[in-house]
């Protein structure tokens, strides 16, 4: 059987932020159209990161549950 279900590419560089438990912060991209979600892929101890606001073709706003240092990616 095969499974023909497509995952959306990685279409940024590693960003490194530090954030702050429950304070938004925003990430400007030059995608150019809407991001299909992202991915935290390193963090200094366990977070749950969430949109938190706008995500458009220009921004994405996300918060974190923790003060914490993280690296995601867009997609």
């Amino acid at each position: 059987m095969t499974d023909k279900t497509h995952l959306p590419e990685i279409t940024t560089r590693p960003i490194q932020l530090t954030v702050t438990a429950m304070d938004p912060f925003v990430i400007e991209h030059e995608l150019g159209r809407v991001p299909a979600g992202w991915l935290v892929i390193d963090c200094n101890h366990a977070v749950d990161v969430w949109r938190s606001g706008v995500m458009d073709s220009r921004k994405l706003e996300l918060m974190a549950n923790q003060d914490a240092e993280i690296t995601l990616v867009l997609l």
